[in-house]
């Protein structure tokens, strides 16, 4: 329930100068997060039943550790770099003029070109690089729609509180006329990604991101949580074991990770790898997703073809997991090695 942290790290295509790349005042890191209050302000963490089944979630939206902010920025293109900080909320973002912005960037760097786009929708651990343009002079709201992704689940559980699912004002942009702008236009090329090349050979693995359905009285799903040593959520029907490797993996190979969600959607995070999404839902990724990530929202069958190029050893191993803090932390991880 701590403040996020970010490192922002560069090379040479990730440093173009075509990009905004003043630091806090054409280029701001934005962390997102949510938190609940008590009434003297200070954080409240639940560690109920549902809570544990949802995720924690608060009233209270903070951007880089403050509520209701406000950025002061020049009157001309500006670069955002977002972070989804929270325990389990992803954020739905637009801007409350319906201004378009464009996407440049994803979790491990650029896009091939920019994507134009009026929303953004964020997991928890996931992130995206945007750039706005406020050369119009006029102040903006930046706003998160409701948390539609644990629909299912709240609506099988009824909670008795909103858990934070209500849309809201993120960050507020005010324009200074006194700071200097960013002059060259928005570049139409950014980075050279080939297209994802499936090798015939590779192996298909299929992984469930389990939930245990006992906490909301539903009674267990028939094949799916063993109580292990991690707790009540599980991949493929195995709670975490820190003493178990799950997959052992040759190093230097591609793999196919069919992803499945139960009951709610998860963000799914992998170490140590980068992957491109195949298919979500049977459908190409929209363009902005079609970049080298680590995270994906995974709200349907998602296909991703992951490239193993780091070392891991059975002593130090790589972790998948979903990034909801409580299902991580409730055993929905696995570990893997390079061989």
């Amino acid at each position: 329930m701590g403040l996020a942290g970010m490192a922002i790290v560069d090379d040479a295509v990730g440093a173009n100068p075509d990009l905004p790349t003043r630091y806090g005042i054409d280029d701001l890191p934005l962390i997102l997060q949510d938190r609940a209050l008590d009434p003297s302000g200070r954080a409240i963490y639940r560690s109920d039943g549902h809570a544990m089944m949802m995720g924690m979630r608060g009233d209270t939206l903070i951007v880089n550790g403050v509520a209701d902010p406000v950025a002061t920025v020049p009157a001309g293109l500006v670069r955002l770099r977002i972070l989804n900080g929270a325990n389990a909320r992803n954020f739905d973002l637009a801007f409350q003029d319906q201004r378009a912005f464009h996407v440049v960037a994803g979790d491990c760097g650029l896009l091939s070109t920019p994507v134009v786009r009026r929303t953004l929708v964020v997991a928890p651990g996931e992130r995206f690089e945007i750039v706005v343009d406020f050369s119009d002079g006029r102040p903006a709201i930046l706003e998160t729609a409701s948390d539609t992704a644990a629909v299912l689940a709240a609506r099988m559980a009824n909670p008795p509180r909103t858990m934070g699912r209500g849309s809201g004002r993120i960050l507020r942009f005010e324009i200074d006329l006194s700071l200097p702008i960013h002059t060259r236009p928005l570049p139409q090329r950014l980075a050279r990604l080939a297209s994802p090349v499936v090798p015939a050979d590779a192996v298909r693995r299929v992984i469930s991101l389990d939930m245990g359905a006992s906490m909301m009285g539903l009674g267990m799903i028939p094949g799916t949580i063993r109580h292990g040593p991690g707790g009540m959520h599980g991949i493929n029907g195995k709670s975490y074991d820190p003493e178990r490797i799950d997959y052992e993996i040759p190093l230097a190979t591609t793999e196919i990770w069919e992803v499945w969600p139960q009951m709610m959607a998860h963000p799914f995070h992998v170490h140590g790898v980068t992957f491109r999404i195949l298919s979500l839902g049977g459908a190409a990724p929209p363009e902005h997703l079609a970049g080298d990530k680590d995270t994906v929202l995974v709200d349907r069958p998602v296909e991703l073809l992951v490239r193993f190029g780091q070392p891991a050893t059975k002593e130090a191993p790589f972790m998948l997991h979903c990034h909801v803090l409580e299902h991580e932390d409730a055993g929905m991880m696995a570990q893997f090695s390079t061989i």
